[in-house]
C-alpha cells in the first residue's frame, strides 16, 4: 500500500483542474477492485514549485466531494478525496444529503451498520478496504510531479474522522492529521458505536476493538493532530472524544503542535464542518509555517479556580468558561458560558469555578476568530465537598 497504486484516468475539470479518476484499491473476496476519487493540484507558479497536499476522507452517507477538493486546491494545497462504498458521484457529488450514489462493477464492500461485518475475514471487512483506500490515495499523491512528498497531511469528517484517527498511527509517511468528530474508543458505552460493541460476543467485540478502534493506534502517533469537535455532537460524545485527544498526547508529551477545538452548537454535517476555520489555519501553521492556533501551556484546577496559560502569535480576544450541570447525556447537556478574565501581559486566562455542575472547559479565542480549547475535566473539588456534607 505503500506503492502508487495504478491510475485510470476518467475526465478533467479544465477550468478547475480537478481530475475524476479510478484508482486500485485491494483485492475482495479474491477479484480486484478500483476506488473512485477526485484529485487536483494548483497551477504551479513556477516550474519547480511543489505544493503541501491533503487527503480529505469524507463520512457516512458521504462520498469523493470535488467541492472539497476545489476547496483545498484554493488555499495553495493539492487535495484527493476518495469514495470509499463503491460509488461513482458523477454529477451529484455536490449534494452531500444524498443517501446514495450510482455504484460500480470494481466496488468492494460497502460499510455495514456498525463494524456489522465482522464475521467475514479481515481482508474482506469494509473497515480494512476503507483504510486501505485511504493509504493508497496518500501513495498515489505522493507520486505526482509538483507534490511536497513531506508535507502531505490528512483530515476527516465522522467516520472519515475514525479513520483518520487510525490512519495517524498506521502511515508515519504523514506531515499531520486532523479528525473532526470522529475519535476512538468507540467500544465505550453512551454512544450507538458503544452499543453495537456491547450486542456483539465478548471475544469478537475485543478482536475488533483492538483490528478497527483508533485508540489501538493513537499510541503510534506522532503526527501534530488538529481534533475538532462540538459540545454535543450527536454521535461522538465527549467522553471518548476527549479521551482519545488525551491518548495522543499523553504518548507522546513533547508534541506542542496539537490542539483541541470544541465548538458549542456546532451540527453534525459536511457543510458545518467545512466552515471551521481552525482546520485550514491548523495546516497552514504545520506545512506553510503560517500562525498557529493558541496553545494551551498550562491547565491547573485547583481550590476552586481554574487558570490557563497559553501561547499565542495574535491576540487573543476571550475566554470563556464552558461549564455543564449535567452531563450524563452529551446530546442534551447545556453547556453554560461563563466569560473568564484575561491577563494578557502575562498570557493568562483565570476563572473562579461555579458552586454546582460536573464538566468543564474553556475556549481561548484569538483576533481570527480561531478557537483552541482546554482538555474536558471535571469538578472533583465540589464532588469531594458533597460527599463531606
Amino acid at each position: 500500500m505503500f506503492k502508487a497504486p495504478r491510475l485510470y484516468p476518467v475526465s478533467e475539470d479544465q477550468h478547475t483542474g480537478v481530475h475524476a479518476c479510478f484508482y486500485e484499491g485491494v483485492s475482495y473476496k479474491g477479484r480486484a477492485t478500483r476506488i473512485f476519487a477526485y484529485y487536483g493540484i494548483p497551477r504551479p507558479v513556477s516550474p519547480n514549485e511543489e505544493v503541501p497536499a491533503v487527503i480529505l476522507v469524507h463520512g457516512g452517507a458521504g462520498t469523493a466531494f470535488s467541492s472539497w477538493v476545489k476547496e483545498w486546491m484554493a488555499r495553495g494545497y493539492a487535495a484527493i478525496a476518495m469514495d470509499m462504498e463503491g460509488h461513482v458521484p458523477f454529477g451529484d457529488e455536490e449534494h452531500t444529503e444524498r443517501m446514495e450514489w450510482p455504484s460500480h462493477s470494481w466496488s468492494g464492500p460497502e460499510k455495514q451498520g456498525v463494524f456489522a461485518d465482522y464475521e467475514q475475514p479481515v481482508e474482506d471487512q469494509w473497515m480494512y478496504h476503507a483504510v486501505a483506500a485511504v493509504i493508497l490515495a496518500h501513495s498515489l499523491l505522493r507520486s505526482f510531479q509538483g507534490v511536497d512528498k513531506q508535507s502531505i497531511g490528512i483530515t476527516g469528517i465522522s467516520w472519515g474522522g475514525i479513520i483518520t484517527s487510525l490512519v495517524a498511527g498506521l502511515d508515519a509517511r504523514l506531515s499531520f492529521a486532523m479528525p473532526v468528530y470522529g475519535c476512538g474508543y468507540l467500544h465505550e458505552p453512551g454512544s450507538y458505536y458503544g452499543l453495537s460493541f456491547a450486542s456483539m460476543p465478548e471475544a469478537e467485540a475485543e478482536r475488533v476493538r483492538l483490528l478497527w478502534d483508533p485508540s489501538t493506534y493513537l499510541s503510534e502517533s506522532r503526527l501534530p493532530m488538529l481534533w475538532l469537535n462540538g459540545s454535543n455532537d450527536t454521535h461522538f460524545p465527549l467522553t471518548i472524544f476527549n479521551k482519545s485527544f488525551e491518548h495522543h498526547l499523553e504518548c507522546h508529551p513533547n508534541n506542542n503542535h496539537s490542539r483541541l477545538s470544541l465548538h458549542p452548537g456546532l451540527g453534525h454535517s459536511y457543510k458545518e464542518a467545512w466552515a471551521c476555520e481552525e482546520v485550514f489555519a491548523f495546516a497552514d501553521s504545520i506545512v506553510k509555517a503560517k500562525t498557529a492556533l493558541v496553545e494551551i501551556c498550562e491547565e491547573k484546577h485547583e481550590d476552586g479556580w481554574f487558570v490557563v496559560r497559553y501561547d499565542s502569535c495574535l491576540p487573543v480576544l476571550e475566554a470563556n468558561l464552558y461549564w455543564c450541570v449535567d452531563d450524563r447525556n452529551w446530546r442534551t447537556a447545556r453547556w453554560e458560558s461563563i466569560p473568564a478574565s484575561l491577563d494578557r501581559a502575562n498570557c493568562k486566562a483565570l476563572i473562579r469555578l461555579p458552586q454546582h455542575g460536573s464538566s468543564f472547559f474553556m475556549n481561548l479565542r484569538n483576533e481570527m476568530g480561531w478557537i483552541t480549547s482546554t482538555r474536558v475535566m471535571r469538578n472533583e473539588r465540589m464532588a469531594e465537598d458533597k460527599i463531606i456534607e
